[in-house]
């Protein structure tokens, strides 16, 4: 093993994420995290979550998690805030493509009432793209390129275990010339936290639902098809590329959907209407 780089924080947690798709709408499936001093893996941290919706079957087919693996899995509050007190206050968070990970956690704490930790957030793929300057930093791609230890890639704590070898390889590369500022600036995790709408018309309906945890029957167009009424739970709006989306919990299925806002035609207060539980999906229908 190289020496490392005394640039190098004394502590710091590499980690990544496994979800339902990109972020902020997507949710959290899996997290996974070696805790490391020095040269040396000292703890790890691995936990599936549960979401709350199903699992596109294009999603599993990548990392391999369908709806039974995580039907009685602990919920993703509960894994976040294992995850957050097990890195400790301020620990620095590494990742590969670390913005994709620090969006799903932040989006994730926003999503669930939780407050944001002020982690500082460093980049492997910022690093490499600076170091190795090779045809591809996809990071199976440099575990191949660079002879690193191979494994199972998409489960996170395997892909945390390939992140950290990888920086070990840069340290070794770059020698005394390395610098932790290769991974970037450290932005806290609160930077990754997921834009408000502003524009939609039945904001002011839907905000005030979710603040009273009350249901509310939308007038909704889909992109096929004739528009359809259904009562929902707003829990969650936030912005992605051009649109504006609300995530809420579909009184029909018992699980939580997203909805663009700019078809949702009207949307209705119903605050008499009887709470409903998310279902845990054991199989597909």
């Amino acid at each position: 093993m190289p020496r490392v780089s005394t640039s190098l924080p004394r502590e710091f947690v590499v980690f990544d994420t496994e979800t339902t798709g990109m972020p902020p709408g997507c949710r959290l499936l899996e997290i996974g995290a070696l805790k490391v001093r020095g040269d040396r893996v000292v703890d790890s941290f691995q936990s599936l979550a549960f979401p709350e919706t199903t699992i596109p079957p294009g999603v599993t087919a990548i990392h391999g998690i369908g709806d039974a693996m995580v039907a009685d899995a602990p919920e993703v509050g509960e894994v976040l805030e294992g995850f957050f007190r097990w890195a400790g206050a301020d620990t620095p968070l590494v990742g590969h493509n670390v913005a994709f990970d620090g969006r799903v956690l932040a989006a994730e704490c926003v999503r669930l009432g939780l407050p944001i930790p002020e982690h500082p957030m460093h980049c492997t793929l910022r690093a490499a793209r600076l170091l190795l300057k090779r045809p591809s930093h996809a990071l199976e791609a440099l575990v191949g390129d660079l002879g690193l230890p191979r494994g199972k890639h998409h489960r996170a704590l395997e892909d945390a275990r390939h992140a950290f070898d990888l920086l070990l390889r840069m340290t070794e590369v770059a020698g005394g010339a390395f610098r932790w500022s290769a991974l970037g600036r450290g932005r806290p995790l609160a930077a990754h936290a997921p834009e408000p709408p502003t524009r939609a018309r039945a904001l002011p309906v839907l905000e005030e639902a979710r603040d009273r945890g009350e249901a509310v029957v939308l007038r909704y167009r889909p992109n096929r098809g004739h528009p359809f009424e259904c009562r929902v739970t707003p829990r969650f709006l936030y912005r992605r590329s051009r649109h504006e989306w609300l995530e809420a919990l579909c009184h029909r299925d018992c699980l939580y959907k997203n909805y663009r806002l700019d078809r949702v035609a009207a949307a209705r207060p119903e605050p008499e209407a009887p709470p409903v539980t998310v279902r845990r999906v054991r199989r597909r229908a």
